[in-house]
């Protein structure tokens, strides 16, 4: 517990004198309604019939990033997501129905770099990339995968920044946005 306290003591002090130097640190939380990732599982359903499934519901996708910046140009951090789907299943064999939810949960952990582009104290124009493990689970499975990641994006804002990024990737696919704090 002494050493949480005193890491978090240097930590508000190197902060300190780092917001009267401009901003080193920025921690952002981001949400999208959806992905095309999500909507793709739909389209490897069962054609044999004995499977059939409700609408998708998800509760979207989650992401928490933090950053530090080595140079204007050149940002380094780490890049947590989560998304989570389920839908009804409905399964037809030797004339009986069995009803079932099918749940999927996808989280994944990327190291990021981020180089800016344009960058000045209002605007910023970024793309980032980031590599890291990943897991997929369901009821049935739990499946393992490197999680990748480009993301384009751009934030407008200096102590309070909001944000807006086009994710191609392994980890999800589609545009989220959110707010970011610079510190």
């Amino acid at each position: 517990m002494k050493r949480l306290l005193m890491i978090l003591v240097a930590l508000l002090i190197a902060g300190g004198t780092a917001s009267s130097q401009g901003y080193d640190y920025e921690a952002r939380l981001g949400w999208t309604p959806g992905d095309l990732l999500t909507f793709i599982t739909i389209m490897g359903e069962d054609t044999s019939g004995e499977t059939t499934w409700g609408p998708l519901r998800t509760v979207g996708i989650f992401s928490a990033d933090f950053d530090v910046k080595i140079k204007p140009w050149l940002t380094v951090g780490g890049k947590a997501n989560y998304r989570h789907s389920w839908r009804d299943e409905k399964r037809y064999q030797e004339d009986c129905v069995t009803l079932g939810v099918d749940r999927t949960e996808v989280f994944s952990v990327m190291p990021t770099v981020k180089f800016t582009t344009k960058y000045d104290a209002v605007v910023r124009v970024y793309a980032g990339v980031g590599l890291g493990p990943g897991v997929i689970h369901t009821e049935d499975y739990t499946k393992y995968y490197t999680a990748f990641q480009f993301t384009p994006g751009m934030a407008i804002g200096k102590k309070i920044s909001w944000y807006l990024e086009l994710g191609l990737g392994s980890a999800w696919c589609g545009f989220i946005s959110g707010l970011g704090w610079r510190f």
